[in-house]
């Protein structure tokens, strides 16, 4: 996936556990209902026509998606399901985080900022009003920039990074001890506390990541450099507050122990696996290693893999202490090996294969079998998260509304087979599948100029490609547009 484009994955994470000693239950977590309303002003000034909120679920290890479609006069409302108090991202052309608690009732005025440095500006009233005020001063004001580092292509840049982080963490610090002498509630207290602990383990770990990306100087995963893991400070509950900062640690996290990993097996054995037990050796007690290690389990069960689990579960659940985390581990598997063994697809579901020898003529094909009608071909991979999460409920919408006059094919990407036809029936995904070899998939990702997924490839009656990009997802209002102007042509 595109490092830029899955940004937004990374910007809601919900609080799901209790401290250490203690499990969500234990604490007295209670789900309610949030209520987000407001209104864009003017109505047409960021050239949209819904919102998205997006809470992140670690026991689930994805997004809870909500939408709310802009009314006339740019209002919007729309209710979600939190357990905990907990960073939440709205998306209105740009995102921004909102601090919300079970039971609250939010109101937002969003609008062009005046000031060029931004391209929008929420302003809320109701409750938490002047919480999440606060929040926005806070992190427009926020002391430290990472992102010249990252791009640093001096010699000594790992170090000059290291030197940086060392000197900068007393700006915030002292930033954070400023901030807080005004703020009365507790939960951006935790939010801002959270940002002083965690900024710099995660940027440290965030930016060997973004460095080996993009080809420059990274530290060795097994270097020097990488020490201040065993010094990242004990996440506490109150910490969990800050999603965005903490799922992120957990994701790099998990990373590097991925990349460690490959520094250490003999060539035939399992990187999962050995990086898996990297993570588990430090759970022992250790809130933030149970997350990294259910990260682990959960991202090999989202891929139909239950190889990894039936192997380690015996040596390495036992040293989760969370119990909800434990749970929510072994609760998945049951659920995967049930999908594993009997996969129920759709009526609507064609499982195909392409006539052609020759994958350079396999769009041809698909326009011929589609006898003039549009196409709207979906690029997707089973490990894909963004591609899940269009088909849960935008795919489904976007089939019925066009069936008749579109054609829906999906192309499956450097995909591991067994998780195929399981993917399929875990999403009830209607429509024309075609599964491609690695070799099969180069040649049809050039044609189509695709650089992630999902890519979303739109053919008009006559057998040209419109487009293909990552925008035109089933869930973006534009792409009902397009789809509804090329039918009509």
């Amino acid at each position: 996936m595109r490092m830029k484009k899955v940004i937004l994955l990374f910007l809601a994470v919900a609080v799901m556990f209790g401290c250490k000693e203690k499990t969500m239950e234990q604490v007295g977590s209670t789900t309610g209902i949030v209520k987000i309303s407001g209104i864009v002003e003017p109505a047409d000034s960021l050239d949209i026509s819904q919102i998205q909120v997006y809470a992140y679920d670690y026991l689930k290890s994805d997004y809870d998606e909500y939408n709310a479609d802009l009314n006339a006069d740019g209002s919007f409302q729309l209710e979600m399901e939190l357990s905990d108090p907990r960073e939440v991202t709205v998306f209105a052309s740009r995102p921004f985080s909102v601090l919300a608690a079970p039971g609250d009732s939010i109101y937002v005025a969003i609008s062009k900022a005046a000031d060029s440095t931004q391209l929008i500006e929420p302003y809320f009233t109701g409750d938490r009003a002047a919480t999440n005020n606060e929040l926005q001063r806070y992190l427009r004001g926020f002391p430290v920039d990472v992102q010249a580092q990252y791009n640093n292509e001096a010699d000594q840049a790992v170090e000059e990074f290291t030197a940086f982080a060392k000197a900068e963490q007393q700006s915030i610090i002292d930033y954070n001890k400023t901030f807080l002498s005004s703020i009365e509630d507790p939960i951006l207290q935790d939010y801002i506390n959270a940002r002083e602990k965690f900024f710099f383990p995660n940027s440290k770990i965030d930016y060997a990541m973004y460095r080996d990306y993009y080809g420059l100087e990274t530290p060795a995963a097994d270097g020097e450099y990488f020490n201040f893991i065993d010094e990242i400070p004990e996440i506490e509950k109150s910490d969990l507050v800050n999603t965005t900062l903490i799922q992120r640690l957990v994701y790099t996290l998990k990373h590097h122990y991925q990349s460690k990993a490959r520094l250490l097996v003999d060539d035939g054995d399992s990187i999962d696996k050995k990086a898996l037990e990297l993570a588990a050796a430090r759970s022992d007690g250790s809130l933030l290693h149970d997350l990294v290690t259910h990260e682990f389990y959960l991202n090999q069960l989202q891929d139909h893999n239950v190889e990894i689990y039936e192997s380690t579960n015996e040596q390495f659940l036992s040293k989760i202490e969370d119990e909800e985390i434990k749970n929510s581990i072994t609760s998945r598997y049951e659920a995967e090996k049930k999908l594993l063994e009997s996969p129920e697809l759709p009526e609507e579901a064609e499982l195909l294969e392409f006539e052609s020898a020759n994958a350079a003529t396999y769009l041809d094909e698909i326009v011929d079998n589609a006898n003039g009608k549009v196409v709207y071909i979906d690029n997707w991979a089973t490990w894909c998260g963004p591609c899940k999460s269009e088909f849960k409920e935008a795919s489904p919408k976007l089939h019925d509304k066009f069936n008749d006059d579109v054609e829906f094919v999906y192309l499956c990407h450097n995909s591991e087979r067994r998780a195929y036809l399981p993917s399929i029936a875990e999403f009830k995904i209607k429509g024309k599948h075609y599964f491609l070899s690695d070799e099969e998939s180069k040649i049809i990702s050039q044609q189509i100029e695709l650089e992630g997924f999902p890519t979303y490839t739109v053919i008009n009656k006559s057998g040209e490609i419109v487009l293909s990009d990552y925008i035109h997802r089933p869930s973006y209002p534009a792409t009902t547009e397009l789809l509804t102007k090329l039918i009509n042509e």
